[in-house]
């Protein structure tokens, strides 16, 4: 076998073990992120709530905005009434909280968040809320599955909220965006795609190793010792 045969083989061995270690390390990392995700969804679980999501929650069961009571300064009780005459009015579902921003609330404002959307997508419906917190300042995101809202709460959220959250409210049918992902999706395009990632992957780094043994062949004038002198 002389030196090109045993050049080629060894780069086709190679490729398919790499091929075959990228499917493998594909597998097992996606399901250790699936993992992950459920172990991360475990404290957004109703038990685990802070009191002042719960107590949003409840709010918002009436009329889908919930102004807390020491953000009554914000928004008024007629502020508040136009506001859900909007969220009435809105074909997508829209939930609406005034509140203000603390640190003891029991829970840092990002978890609160995500303890209030996950409370909101339990009523298996997909829409838009929006946090107030004064101006240029709260939380404008989407509800439910696959869903992206482009208002901005640095933009967007500015002047009285009485006036303003009405308006956003009115926007939102024209503002968010829904997506249905296939089931079946598969980063490497299933196992055909990972064994050519893999390849690919393997003959890339073949050609580095290849480059630099020529590089420290060039400068040393020295083989590496053994019989494959290729």
């Amino acid at each position: 076998m002389n030196r090109v045969v045993r050049g080629l083989t060894s780069v086709v061995v190679a490729a398919g073990l790499a091929g075959g270690s990228a499917v493998l390390a594909t597998q097992v990392l996606r399901e250790k992120r699936e993992d992950a995700v459920a172990a991360q969804a475990e404290p957004l679980k109703a038990e685990h709530r802070v009191d002042r999501v719960v107590n949003v929650l409840e709010g918002l069961a009436d009329d889908g905005v919930y102004v807390a009571p020491d953000a009554r300064t914000m928004l008024d009780e007629a502020g508040e009434r136009k506001v859900a005459e909007a969220i009435a009015a809105s074909e997508t579902p829209v939930r609406v909280v005034v509140w203000t921003n603390t640190r003891f609330a029991g829970a840092s404002g990002f978890d609160i968040v995500q303890q209030l959307e996950s409370g909101l997508e339990e009523s298996g419906e997909r829409g838009v809320y929006l946090i107030w917190e004064g101006p240029e300042k709260g939380t404008a995101d989407t509800f439910g599955p696959y869903g992206y809202v482009s208002m901005s709460p640095y933009e967007d959220f500015a002047g009285d909220p009485a006036v303003t959250l009405p308006q956003l409210v009115a926007q939102v049918d024209t503002e968010v965006r829904w997506s249905e992902p296939s089931e079946d999706f598969d980063y490497w395009g299933g196992v055909g795609g990972g064994i050519a990632a893999g390849a690919l992957i393997s003959v890339g780094a073949l050609l580095g190793l290849g480059l630099a043994y020529g590089l420290i062949v060039l400068v040393t004038k020295r083989r590496l010792p053994g019989g494959w002198k290729w």
